[in-house]
């Protein structure tokens, strides 16, 4: 049937698509450790075309299953119905789907790694500031106890 098998490709697409982003992330950690900004504003670009990417190819997949659906006469449009119907391209959309969930899967632990790698990468640079540029926790350059949140640009000194 033509309309599934256009549905496995789709799902195909899919799975390519997650297959490429997690090798992208895998890379993304050399790019927090070197803290190189324009390669992290890249491919946060490149992450942005993904989404848009595989947001479009599931909407299609998603039409193509209904098509497909309807064509084998089924109510309710699940892989086991369409297992039942048409086994051998149900089995094969059944694999790929499998692969797009460990893919996905995949992603969302490296996505969560990545930010924990960039958390840790921003508290080392607020350290790092922090060491180079120090705020009194005592007194000012004056001698009084500075307020909370007091910058000195809002301070007004009264001179007699």
């Amino acid at each position: 049937m033509e309309i599934l098998e256009r549905a496995i490709g789709r799902a195909e697409q899919i799975r390519d698509a997650l297959a490429a982003e997690v090798a992208r992330s895998r890379e993304q950690r050399v790019l927090i450790r070197n803290m190189d900004a324009d390669g992290l504003v890249k491919r946060a670009a490149e992450r942005a075309q993904f989404n848009q990417l595989t947001a479009a190819l599931q909407q299609v997949l998603g039409e193509a299953l209904g098509e497909a659906g309807h064509a084998l006469g089924l109510r309710e449009i699940t892989l086991e119905a369409i297992s039942f119907r048409a086994p051998a391209q149900g089995a094969r959309l059944g694999a790929v789907l499998g692969e797009v969930r460990a893919l996905a899967s995949a992603l969302a632990e490296l996505d969560g790694l990545n930010r924990m790698l960039g958390q840790r990468a921003l508290s080392y640079v607020r350290a790092h500031l922090t060491v180079l540029s120090p705020k009194p926790a005592a007194y000012d350059r004056r001698g009084g106890a500075p307020a909370d949140g007091e910058t000195r640009a809002s301070r007004v000194v009264r001179v007699a």
